[in-house]
């Protein structure tokens, strides 16, 4: 009994634990602490503590030591067995402890905050353990921790979506084994025949769970309503609070904060090639966003199928592309890519496009309308390296004047943005050339991309400046808009450009590709005018890729930037064609696609046959009586009658008496029991039956032949069955 204790007790400490350390995954993860390995250690060391009994003599100064371990050999160079040391502990405890009854909170130092979180902890394992110690039970925990990491996974750029599957895994595996344990306390055999049953039913749900096609939600995702129920809050790539929902917003007055993801689909596009997808661009940078001048706008019209230019260079391709798209969200305009032609559908609508931004509408005579499917038509543009490393930098002086907008800036842009965009550009011979050294800067000066712990800039701190010389931590925005700022310091017109990227391949088939977009692809990027070319896309991003078609048809030297970037294109370009074909392959040899249109087809029939099932597992239950007695009897009849194996025939005949209605009251002992079933069937079964089982259960032998038991117990199971 006393084992059997500490192992259930030892079972629930451990999922305690585990469930903890799921606590500190997304605490971790959301507000960037480091060492998080040693607040693991730390919660572990305190549970075995806790498990063993420790005494609070002992206990307290392991984990105390192990705290100052932490602070001193974190924050200082102090060695850990010092007096230097100690003395750090001791004054970071009396000075914070000063600054925390006078509530001046912003003054406590970090290592006190730190000191504050391993208080926290060894709290939080103490009630834990007291609950387990006092309920014996891991219930609410388990559902707290179920809620939380729902909310957070929904809330935040957590993603929790592995783990609730782990948690799950605890929380259910443990439930059932304690009610194994509960349940089979001196059964031997059939505790552990449920141990390997829970661990066999645990291992084929969550494979089973991982392993079938997932429908998309039913229910639409309720984080836009709570945002924009909220005037402060920002949803999309230009929201001003601290923490946006990632998506497209045509609000660029305030830039940055952190974004919480969202999968919500766009549109779908079949295509034969990856491409990016404008929606408008915008020219005026305020030094905390981007909006739009109101110049004389000008509108073009067109016709569906009727041929147009976008302004940028020709295509050398004789063959044009196409873009189909499928829309699943609504907006006001229409997605279109580098070198656009016409545009088809087979909605009656024509098109208009804003030459001041760029952006391309759907018109009736009632106004915009939001066609859900149509196809661009277009043709890349083509570039020749040699004509734009032809192009001048003194030619910047002499471009019309509808340019100049394209070099608006703030005047109170700091100096230092300027200083830094003419260091970057001061050795480069052309405009194409210095533009292309700023694309790279960020690639090599210790930029970091993130959509988490994004900084906003307050008061008159400048949305750039504070981006290149104070955090270099940002996304797309940060990225896009700071090469701008910085192509304009250098004499370069240059424009801010919204969009989305190119998405995820969900489908290939004839050489084409279904690319999937989701409001997690919404993006910015960058476009520069080069004098004798014509406009020209940049992607400054880490990670993300925009690159133009462009010929090499000069000779690039080894150590030339270019020849370096070309050859990472090439290889990033095979890797992705290697990678597609690996998963063209995959989808041909395996795909659960087809597994999943057979449960749509069959699904009406999976429905009867549960009906029925239930139906039948109803029947059989309710006459269990009948049938369950005449398989023991053929179960045991063909086994030897061993003493465990009595011990079991008896246990499952007091289970058969209390379901026909006879079951043994708490009060009575087994001989007044066996007493009382004896008078009601005649004879004295029960007796010698029950005299045999408190021999065995005390150790003291056996009196009764084992067949003569035999007859005994098919006796009274017969009259059970009836």
């Amino acid at each position: 009994m006393r084992q059997r204790t500490l192992l259930v007790e030892g079972l629930t400490f451990l999922a305690a634990l585990l469930l903890l350390m799921e606590w500190l995954g997304p605490i971790a993860e959301l507000t960037n602490i480091g060492y998080i390995r040693v607040f693991y250690i730390f919660v572990a060391i305190s549970f075995l503590l806790l498990f063993f009994k420790t005494p609070w003599w002992l206990s307290g100064p392991v984990k105390i030591v192990y705290i100052y371990w932490f602070i001193v050999s974190i924050y200082t160079e102090y060695p850990l067995v010092s007096m230097d040391g100690v003395r750090y502990f001791i004054s970071e405890m009396v000075y914070n402890v000063r600054q925390l009854m006078t509530l001046d909170l912003t003054q406590m130092t970090d290592p006190f905050r730190t000191i504050l979180f391993f208080i926290l902890l060894w709290m939080t394992v103490y009630l834990i353990g007291y609950w387990i110690r006092m309920r014996a039970t891991l219930f609410i925990f388990f559902v707290l921790t179920v809620v939380i990491i729902g909310i957070l996974d929904t809330f935040t750029a957590y993603d929790g979506s592995t783990a609730i599957v782990r948690v799950f895994i605890i929380g259910l595996g443990v439930s059932a084994l304690l009610f194994v344990f509960k349940f089979h306390d001196n059964q031997k055999q059939l505790r552990y025949r449920g141990l390997v049953f829970t661990a066999l039913l645990l291992l084929f749900s969550v494979s089973f769970a991982i392993f079938l096609p997932k429908a998309g939600p039913i229910w639409p995702d309720p984080v836009p309503y709570f945002y924009s129920s909220n005037p402060e809050s920002g949803v999309g790539s230009g929201g001003g609070s601290a923490i946006n929902k990632v998506g497209y917003d045509e609000d660029d007055t305030q830039l940055g904060g952190s974004f919480v993801s969202d999968d919500t689909e766009v549109f779908q596009v079949r295509t034969t090639s990856r491409n990016y997808y404008r929606v408008e661009t915008k020219d005026t940078y305020t030094s905390k966003g981007w909006i739009q001048s109101e110049p004389q706008i000008v509108y073009d019209y067109f016709q569906q199928g009727q041929e147009f230019s976008l302004g940028f260079p020709e295509s050398d391709t004789p063959e044009g592309e196409q873009l189909e798209f499928t829309m699943q969200s609504e907006f006001p305009f229409l997605f279109h890519t580098y070198g656009t032609e016409s545009v088809e559908s087979t909605e009656s609508f024509g098109l208009r496009f804003n030459e001041s931004t760029n952006r391309l509408d759907a018109v009736d005579q009632d106004g915009t309308v939001e066609p859900p499917e149509y196809t661009v038509n277009f043709a890349e543009p083509s570039y020749l390296l040699s004509e734009l490393r032809s192009t001048q930098i003194a030619d910047l002086a002499t471009l019309e004047p509808e340019l100049d907008r394209y070099l608006q800036l703030p005047e109170t842009l700091p100096q230092r943005v300027r200083d830094l965009a003419m260091e970057i550009t001061a050795d480069q011979e052309s405009v194409y050339d210095q533009a292309k050294a700023v694309e790279q800067y960020f690639r090599t000066n210790g930029f970091v991309y993130s959509q988490n712990n994004v900084a906003v800039p307050e008061g008159e701190t400048d949305y750039v400046d504070q981006f290149l010389f104070d955090t270099k931590v940002g996304y797309c925005d940060n990225f896009s808009t700071s090469m701008v700022v910085l192509l304009r310091s250098a004499g370069i017109p240059a424009r801010w450009v919204k969009g989305f990227a190119p998405g995820e391949v969900i489908e290939t088939e004839n050489g084409e590709q279904v690319f999937q977009v989701t409001n997690n692809n919404a993006h910015s990027w960058v476009e520069a005018y080069l004098p004798g070319i014509g406009w020209m896309n940049f992607e400054p991003t880490i990670g993300f890729t925009n690159t133009p078609d462009i010929e090499f048809d000069i000779e690039l030297a080894p150590d030339d930037a270019l020849a370096a970037e070309q050859q990472e294109i090439e290889e990033q370009e095979q890797q992705e064609e290697e990678v597609q074909q690996q998963a063209t392959s995959t989808e041909s040899n395996f795909s659960l696609k087809p597994v999943w249109d057979w449960f749509a087809q069959m699904k009406w029939w999976f429905v009867a046959a549960g009906v029925v099932l239930a139906v039948l597992a109803g029947l059989l239950y309710k006459f269990r009586l009948k049938w369950l007695p005449k398989l023991w009897l053929s179960q045991y009849r063909k086994q030897e009658m061993t003493t465990e194996r009595f011990e079991q025939m008896y246990r499952r005949l007091l289970k058969m008496l209390a379901l026909y209605g006879l079951p043994k009251e708490p009060g009575y002992t087994l001989s007044r029991y066996a007493n009382q079933i004896d008078n009601y069937f005649g004879g004295d079964h029960m007796r010698k039956l029950t005299g045999e089982y408190e021999r065995s259960l005390y150790g003291k032998g056996s009196a009764e032949s084992p067949e003569h038991l035999r007859e005994s117990w098919e006796y009274l199971i017969n009259r059970l069955s009836g």
